[in-house]
């Protein structure tokens, strides 16, 4: 799907790899899906190393095969683990695209395939995370938890990424127009906001889904007002003009290179 988004929509999927551009430290990458996001980073960067985040066995070795056939294997680890504040064993429901999927409770009782932020930074080696440039999420729906178990995480150690990059989708996949569970997510991804907005991540550059900037704020309320803008377009309205937004959260003193990079991306 992703060279059909491309032709469609140019600016999709073009900001974040600009961002990483200069990067030299360590990228995050949680759901890496089948290594595009990742790939697209290397393109723009010969010194960032990434560890990347793949539950869905399918995906994940797509993902390991691509990156290898790149030649990025020395620049890249693989973790096919899921990450959340929860303990047990999940499974992947695929999109009706079957390109995305989002987390959901196994039936049976197999072995724990789950764990929380801390415990895969423990995964990664020692030299690789000196600098951490960047969290990337994107779970269809779950970034909220991610940003959790991160919260907690970032509560007792001081090894936080400069940047924090996610997609606040606040319905689950296939159910846009389920008024069911929808106040629910988007109030958990107002809880992590304010949880980063503690860590002292106070400024937001806002991009709807298909890659255009709105704009930045340093306002929980104002994001969490879009998200009920793009409820009511879902249900009430049953037309939407963006479907949800991407964020990129940051401290203060970084806003200057954000607006370098938005300034690139619309004169490139």
């Amino acid at each position: 799907m992703l060279d059909k988004y491309m032709e469609k929509y140019p600016l999709y999927d073009r900001f974040l790899p600009l961002l990483c551009s200069g990067f030299k430290g360590l990228i995050v990458d949680i759901g890496a899906n089948i290594g595009d996001t990742s790939i697209a980073i290397f393109a723009q960067n010969n010194d960032a190393f990434i560890a990347g985040v793949e539950p869905d066995k399918l995906f994940f070795n797509e993902c390991i095969h691509n990156i290898k056939i790149n030649g990025l294997s020395h620049r890249f680890l693989g973790i096919n683990k899921f990450v959340t504040t929860q303990t047990g064993n999940f499974v992947v429901k695929k999109s009706k695209s079957l390109s995305t999927g989002s987390i959901e409770k196994a039936e049976d009782g197999a072995a724990i395939n789950s764990l929380s932020f801390s415990e895969l930074m423990d995964l990664i080696p020692t030299e690789k995370k000196q600098t951490f440039d960047i969290l990337k999420i994107d779970t269809d729906g779950f970034d909220w938890d991610i940003l959790k178990s991160f919260s907690e995480f970032a509560k007792d150690d001081a090894n936080v990424p400069e940047f924090i990059f996610f997609e606040m989708q606040t319905f689950l996949n296939n159910r846009e127009k389920d008024i069911d569970g929808r106040d629910e997510i988007i109030n958990k991804y107002k809880d992590a906001l304010h949880s980063i907005s503690k860590l002292g991540y106070t400024n937001f550059a806002l991009f709807d889904n298909f890659g255009t900037f709105l704009k930045k704020v340093t306002s929980v309320d104002e994001i969490h007002e879009f998200n009920q803008y793009i409820k009511r377009s879902q249900i009430t309205n049953l037309h939407s003009t963006f479907y949800f937004l991407d964020v990129l959260a940051y401290k203060a003193p970084s806003d200057t290179y954000v607006d370098e990079v938005l300034n690139k991306m619309y004169t490139k």
